[in-house]
């Protein structure tokens, strides 16, 4: 009998200590999320450098220590490349090339839109659950949560995992038209984020004969495709002869990524709480 009075009062507070943590606990995890996730979009606008509340242009200067033949300046507002000025030195030639952005040109980096979207999605989430809302079962939460950290997992994924692009799809995307003067038949641009890096790959070509001894075999999908790489573009081979990377940090993509690391590990935090009351219930002995 004493040992069944035991658990009884142990089950009763247990299930006060849960409905406490329902009640009080999970808002004020909720609360910190939504303050973490505010901070973190926030980023993703930066402040308002102008009267009229528009996004401030941030310029970045790319680089690398290992090269000096590619050198640049890119302008950045939000999620959007409204400027980008790019020296070449042609290997072979030792000739010095100047591309910028026509006037009429933005490129928008869909990795940064992206992610900022994520992080939007996970704090509506959140707001869809405020303080006067009542969570009735621990399984509620853990839905939530599972929920919120499925957008900040995409969020982050979009910014540290660049897509893969195959060379005719680099030589045919929209950026390549953006240039003033035109781009030369043998060299392609791309622009992409990884990590908390603003990234500019620069690939030199050389055409294939038609009567080439090379066993010609198209590059399949890669972020960064390496000299040697072949493809196929209205019926004439090209080979990359160069391959140039250079890239700047984004300190505000930084902040966005801590952000995301912690709000993460509060979720899975709150997430372990509920399933140690879980684990209770489903194990308890009777």
């Amino acid at each position: 009998m004493a040992t069944a009075a035991a658990s009884g009062a142990e089950r009763r507070v247990l299930e006060e200590e849960f409905k406490w943590l329902l009640k009080e606990e999970v808002h004020s995890v909720l609360k910190q999320l939504q303050d973490i996730l505010k901070e973190a979009s926030r980023r993703f606008t930066l402040p308002s450098g102008t009267a009229d509340g528009a996004t401030k242009q941030e310029n970045f200067v790319l680089g690398s220590s290992s090269t000096d033949q590619v050198k640049g300046v890119l302008t950045l507002q939000g999620d959007t490349l409204c400027q980008a000025e790019v020296n070449l030195k042609v290997t072979r030639t030792n000739q010095l090339l100047h591309f910028a952005f026509r006037d009429d040109k933005q490129w928008k980096m869909q990795q940064i839109q992206d992610a900022r979207n994520h992080v939007n999605q996970a704090i509506y989430l959140l707001a869809n659950r405020g303080e006067n809302y009542t969570f009735q079962t621990g399984s509620e939460v853990l839905k939530l949560m599972d929920a919120v950290m499925l957008q900040l997992t995409r969020a982050r994924n979009r910014l540290t995992t660049p897509a893969t692009m195959t060379l005719p799809e680099v030589a045919t995307s929209g950026l390549t038209k953006m240039f003033t003067p035109s781009l030369p038949a043998d060299v392609l641009l791309n622009f992409y984020v990884n990590v908390n890096k603003l990234c500019l790959l620069v690939y030199q070509l050389h055409a294939l004969q038609p009567n080439s001894t090379k066993n010609f075999r198209p590059a399949g999908s890669s972020v960064l495709h390496n000299p040697g790489a072949m493809f196929e573009l209205n019926n004439q081979r090209f080979e990359v002869s160069h391959v140039h990377k250079v890239e700047c940090v984004v300190p505000w993509l930084n902040d966005a990524l801590v952000f995301f690391t912690v709000s993460l590990q509060l979720c899975q935090q709150l997430k372990d709480k509920i399933s140690i009351f879980s684990s209770y219930w489903n194990f308890r002995p009777y």
